[in-house]
C-alpha cells in the first residue's frame, strides 16, 4: 500500500517479493484499524459508524422509562460499548477532518440525548453542558486530545525511546 496526499494518477510501481508481484490495495486494516492510501481514515470512520450505531440501538432500547434504569448505569453502558470503540481508535482519530468529528459527534450526541431523556431539537450547546455535569462526557475532539495527552505524558514517564526524541 502506497501512501500519499497526491491527487495525480496512480504511481505504477513494480515491486515484487520474493519474485511474487506485490497487489496495490486502496484499503488495508491492521490491528483492527482501516488505512486508506490517502490516508483520510474515511474508511475508518464510516465501519465505525456502522459499529456504533448498532450499538446506540441498545443504549436507546434500555433507556426506554420501562426499564427504568438510571442514567449512570446507562452511562457506564455507553462508555463500554460505544467509548472503547473511539478510544482504541484514537491515534488516527486525532488527524481527522473536522467533518469526521462531527460525524462521530453525532453518535455521542444520539447517545446523550438517550440517556439523559433529551428532545431531539436540544441545542447542542444545553447537550455538551448536560453531558458534561451529569455524565462527565467530554466532546469527542475534547477526548481524543485528553487521550493523545496521557499517551505522551505515560511515553515520557516510562521513557519511552521515541516519544523522548520527539
Amino acid at each position: 500500500m502506497i501512501f500519499t496526499k497526491s491527487t495525480r494518477e496512480e504511481l505504477n510501481l513494480d515491486l515484487k517479493i520474493y519474485g511474487d508481484n506485490l497487489k496495490r490495495q486502496d484499503e488495508i486494516k491492521f490491528l483492527g484499524i482501516r488505512f486508506d492510501s490517502r490516508l483520510t481514515f474515511s474508511p475508518l470512520i464510516d465501519e465505525l459508524k456502522e459499529r456504533c450505531n448498532s450499538r446506540l440501538n441498545l443504549i436507546e432500547i434500555l433507556s426506554n422509562k420501562n426499564w427504568r434504569l438510571h442514567h449512570r448505569t446507562l452511562r457506564n453502558l455507553y462508555k463500554s460499548l460505544i467509548g472503547s470503540i473511539l478510544d482504541y481508535n484514537f491515534p488516527c482519530l486525532n488527524s481527522l477532518s473536522d467533518t469526521n468529528i462531527k460525524k462521530l459527534q453525532t453518535i455521542q450526541n444520539s447517545a446523550v440525548r438517550s440517556i439523559l431523556k433529551l428532545r431531539f431539537d436540544t441545542p447542542a450547546s444545553i447537550l455538551y453542558h448536560e453531558a458534561q455535569n451529569k455524565l462527565k462526557f467530554h466532546t469527542i475532539s475534547n477526548r481524543l486530545f485528553e487521550l493523545s495527552e496521557r499517551y505522551v505524558r505515560a511515553g515520557l514517564t516510562n521513557s519511552v525511546p521515541l516519544l523522548l526524541r520527539l
